[in-house]
């Protein structure tokens, strides 16, 4: 087997792979490194290097940025799927592309599966859509992992926003009428390297994966919270009393019993990840 090629290597879940995996079994690309919006520049990259395995973890996915500004997200959204899938044929990889729970529009309450009909409610859910659309249509295999609520010790998210916040504020308010099943990058990851030498050629899937569980926004906060030791007052508020331009899933969960039957992969509960994620930032915190 070769090795794998991590595009989007510096956000959430590329961090995430960059801790799991070593030079000698991976490739670590950021948008410096190689732009995957351009076909000629990916092919240029990959050229002379071994790989088996395309990781798609690039992203836009500021979804309050595009809603205003959809060209914004375009390129890098849907078309670097479509090339990265084209470069994977071309040098005999296979892909996997990570998309998002936005796919859906929530209008449900009970766990969706990777059957059920996508509507996105948002620009970035669109693009979304798109993107995974490409990769099935081109790749010749091609793996498209719908994930949601990512949070990680690496970069900005909602744990680290939390825990910011709720250190500098007496109280704050989170949004409790939004369900969904977060993920914690460093469990997806492991999850994903399960997967590897179990995908076979030609196969063109969608999967869902997340962490097990289910919560809102607001009980999320409030782990958050006491999990940082903080004092502030977490006081659950309406979707309606928090001013979004792009409009979120009210109801978001993901079945996973999918890939847990056809690969056998076992997933913790997120409140275990997030126990984990806490601590880990504690420490990268004390070491800086």
């Amino acid at each position: 087997m070769g090795k794998i090629l991590i595009t989007g290597a510096m956000g959430l879940i590329g961090s995430e792979f960059r801790e799991a995996l070593t030079p000698e079994q991976a490739y670590f690309a950021g948008r410096s490194d190689c732009d995957v919006t351009s076909l000629e520049n990916i092919l240029s990259y990959t050229k002379g290097k071994d790989i088996s395995v395309i990781i798609n973890c690039a992203a836009s996915r500021d979804a309050e940025y595009l809603q205003d500004n959809p060209d914004s997200g375009r390129l890098i959204n849907i078309e670097a799927p479509r090339n990265l899938a084209l470069a994977a044929n071309q040098i005999g990889a296979a892909l996997i592309h990570i998309s998002s729970d936005y796919v859906f529009d929530g209008g449900r309450n009970t766990p969706y599966r990777e059957t059920d009909a996508v509507h996105a409610l948002s620009v970035y859910g669109e693009q979304k859509i798109a993107g995974e659309n490409a990769v099935l249509a081109t790749a010749e295999t091609g793996i498209v992992l719908r994930t949601a609520w990512v949070f990680s010790s690496y970069g900005k998210d909602f744990v680290k926003t939390i825990g910011r916040l709720a250190r500098e504020r007496k109280e704050i308010d989170v949004i409790y009428d939004q369900a969904g099943s977060p993920t914690y990058a460093a469990d997806f990851v492991a999850a994903v390297l399960q997967m590897l030498p179990r995908i076979k050629t030609g196969s063109r899937e969608i999967y869902h994966l997340t962490n097990e569980g289910v919560c809102s926004w607001y009980d999320m906060a409030v782990q958050i919270v006491d999990l940082f030791g903080c004092r502030c007052r977490v006081n659950p508020i309406e979707t309606k009393d928090f001013k979004q331009r792009a409009p979120r899933p009210k109801y978001s969960v993901l079945s996973k019993d999918k890939i847990k039957k056809d690969f056998g992969i076992e997933l913790r509960h997120y409140s275990a990840g997030l126990r984990d994620c806490v601590r880990k930032i504690g420490s990268l915190a004390h070491a800086s």
